[in-house]
């Protein structure tokens, strides 16, 4: 329940209207700030209409207080923390000759690009599952076991993936055997050559 309830006005987010069986509170879903608890004894809308009239009396935003830029400045700051940035330079009152190259410095790690989901993740290691999943996908069927609906996978041959470890030492990483004997494979489930994966002949 928010229905005619104001923005956080620390941080701008929407507030939501919670209640157990004893008592209620108006609690901000991003900050985490809340008005003081209220009793169900008349029930829960009266509970709401006191909560929310204190609630809705926080309507101007408290100034940017100093420490809070030393917190954030501190952090690495990603896309995700626009808001707080953008909240903080809004609710600044005084101290700009001081704070603006703080802002400025904010402002500049916003702008810069964000490697770690690359580093994470590289482009060509989701492409190489994203293949491996079409694999699969075009191998799967939908079947009926007494009434009752299954998603079967046909076998695909393992042989690549054998020969590969038997090569090179084995692995006992069931993930890395099953992306090695699809990628031995084309879209079919079948081997991309005869002779991929065998060792040379003496």
């Amino acid at each position: 329940m928010s229905d005619g309830l104001l923005s956080c006005a620390h941080c701008d987010s929407q507030p939501r209207f919670i209640a157990n069986r004893c008592e209620a509170v108006i609690v901000c879903t991003g900050c985490g700030i809340s008005t003081p608890p209220q009793a169900l004894d008349a029930g829960r809308d009266q509970a709401f209409a006191i909560l929310s009239g204190i609630w809705n009396t926080r309507v101007r935003p408290r100034p940017t207080e100093q420490h809070e830029l030393a917190v954030i400045v501190r952090k690495e700051l990603t896309s995700s923390d626009l808001g707080t940035v953008l909240a903080l330079i809004a609710r600044n009152e005084d101290d700009w000759d001081t704070r603006g190259p703080l802002f400025a410095a904010m402002a500049e790690q916003l702008l810069q690009p964000e490697p770690i989901l690359q580093e994470l993740v590289p482009a060509e290691a989701l492409l190489k599952d994203a293949s491996r999943y079409r694999k699969l996908m075009r191998r799967a069927k939908l079947i009926q076991i007494d009434g009752r609906p299954w998603v079967h996978i046909e076998p695909i041959d393992a042989l690549p993936g054998s020969v590969h470890e038997e090569l090179f030492g084995g692995t006992i990483i069931l993930e890395e055997f099953l992306a090695r004997v699809l990628d031995c494979t084309d879209v079919n489930g079948t081997p991309i050559s005869a002779t991929l994966g065998k060792p040379p002949s003496a």
